[in-house]
């Protein structure tokens, strides 16, 4: 079954300068596109929703929703594999990706991470092997955060993937409140801290964060403010923040 799914998937391309490219040097695998297949798995119910509310979101889904749109089913058999890519954005509000990873034993295929300096490894080969029963394994990323998926070893490596938008429909908040971090409480703290100091801009002042993220915007036909309603991880924490100490916040 698993070498016929594999037979029938058309080859992977991947986008450059706004275009579909085939070129088996940089990605190996074959593809499905989401109108070919579907799927059983629940994400509200499964409770993957939540996750992603409270990993990627912070507490900041309370005011706005998400939405998960099947995008494609991937299987990366032996010698597969897709060299170092940064998603393509497909929308403005697009924030992440979620890709599941079905329970075919496959050694190999590691997903690596990498944002800024830091990287991380995804081996989902080896934590489905760990498992007692049949498991999905599933990761969750930032559309910016660099990835590449290492050659496979042996077996089939079988993902679907999903794009992840913030929506204007709000999607209800898991019933248990998250905790904030606690680098976001002791960056609450250090600001509190500088308030309360009258030798701290006493004629009052801005203070400037770089972005940690990258958008996608058309600076020509969009005002930068539309970033605002788009933000995601640490900027949107941090704004919230500065909103909960009475900051007003803009982007520049």
């Amino acid at each position: 079954e698993l070498l016929e799914l594999n037979d029938t998937c058309d080859v992977a391309t991947f986008g450059r300068n706004h275009e579909n490219v085939h070129d088996e040097t940089y990605r190996r695998a074959g593809k499905l596109d989401s109108a070919h297949f579907s799927v059983k798995v629940d994400l509200l119910n499964s409770g993957l929703l939540d996750l992603i509310c409270d990993d990627l979101l912070d507490d900041d889904y309370e005011e706005r929703g998400i939405r998960a749109e099947m995008y494609k089913l991937n299987v990366y058999g032996k010698d597969s594999f897709f060299k170092p890519h940064v998603d393509t954005p497909r929308g403005q509000s697009m924030f992440g990706t979620l890709v599941i990873v079905f329970p075919p034993p496959h050694d190999g295929g590691s997903l690596i991470l990498r944002h800024h300096d830091e990287e991380w490894t995804f081996d989902s080969g080896r934590m489905l092997s760990e498992q007692q029963e049949p498991s999905l394994a599933y990761v969750m990323f930032f559309s910016d955060v660099e990835h590449e998926v290492m050659p496979v070893k042996s077996g089939y490596r079988v993902t679907v993937t999903y794009n992840l938008y913030f929506s204007q429909d709000r999607y209800p908040a898991p019933s248990a409140t998250p905790l904030m971090d606690t680098s976001a409480l002791e960056l609450k703290t250090v600001f509190q801290t500088l308030l309360d100091d009258p030798t701290f801009l006493p004629q009052g002042g801005r203070i400037a964060f770089a972005l940690s993220h990258r958008y996608p915007i058309d600076v020509v036909k969009q005002s930068i403010d539309t970033v605002a309603r788009h933000l995601k991880g640490r900027d949107a924490k941090l704004r919230k923040i500065c909103h909960q100490l009475s900051l007003a916040t803009d982007l520049r």
